[in-house]
């Protein structure tokens, strides 16, 4: 699917659901100003509300996350790792282009510095994203998925690569119970959590390089290395 949707609209929301687990609302909502190119980092604490008017151009206010990360805070600061920082970078450049293009022809760009966003810079609205996604898996004649599939495939794929249901359930934004229960892990959550007191960023970015490589392998030099 990643691989099929390369240097299309589709890149960037299909990479933050299926590679982050973010759900449909938390991708859409995304701003620059919560991304930090320079420390490789992102911020999930705003999400696109649930329901825009169409043809809404500019957004004033964004709704909260749902729910509260698995150590019970509401923040969630996300590596961006190396196989994931290309993305950012093209969006970047694909945004700067589109507000050049705007700008040079004299139309209107509406600048809500959203990650994901229509040429025009307005907002895309969620039901819209959710219904164009079925069209685009029929399109691609791939086995039938839903966009908030992706984001249980990025859990199931993170827990399977690491074990670490605790940092998975902090990147997800679950609470350690809703990831167990989603993994279907049976488990002393009390018990677990005294084992579990902090994620640093250090240790999310472990879990993510482990699932980001493994989607993104890198090619063999010719010694073999």
């Amino acid at each position: 699917l990643m691989g099929n949707v390369a240097g299309t609209d589709w890149e960037m929301p299909i990479m933050l659901a299926a590679m982050y687990g973010l759900r449909i609302s938390e991708a859409l909502g995304l701003r620059w100003t919560n991304v930090d190119m320079e420390e490789g980092t992102f911020a999930v604490v705003e999400q696109l509300p649930h329901k825009i008017p169409a043809g809404m151009t500019v957004i004033t206010e964004m709704a909260p996350v749902k729910g509260k990360g698995a150590d019970g805070s509401g923040e969630r600061v996300l590596p961006i790792t190396e196989a994931a920082r290309p993305y950012f970078q093209r969006q970047l450049d694909l945004q700067a282009r589109q507000k050049s293009l705007a700008v040079s022809s004299g139309t209107a760009y509406y600048d809500n510095q959203l990650v994901i966003a229509n040429p025009n810079g307005s907002p895309r609205r969620r039901d819209r994203v959710s219904a164009d996604f079925g069209q685009l898996i029929r399109r691609l004649e791939t086995p039938h998925i839903r966009f908030h599939d992706l984001r249980h495939s990025a859990a199931t794929n993170l827990h399977a690569l690491t074990g670490d249901f605790y940092t998975v359930g902090m990147l997800l934004g679950h609470s350690l119970k809703g990831v167990c229960i989603q993994l279907g892990i049976s488990t002393n959550m009390e018990a677990m959590t005294a084992n579990y007191v902090d994620v640093r960023l250090e240790r999310k970015k472990i879990v993510l390089d482990t699932y980001h490589n493994a989607l993104h392998p890198k090619p063999m030099s010719e010694d073999g290395a």
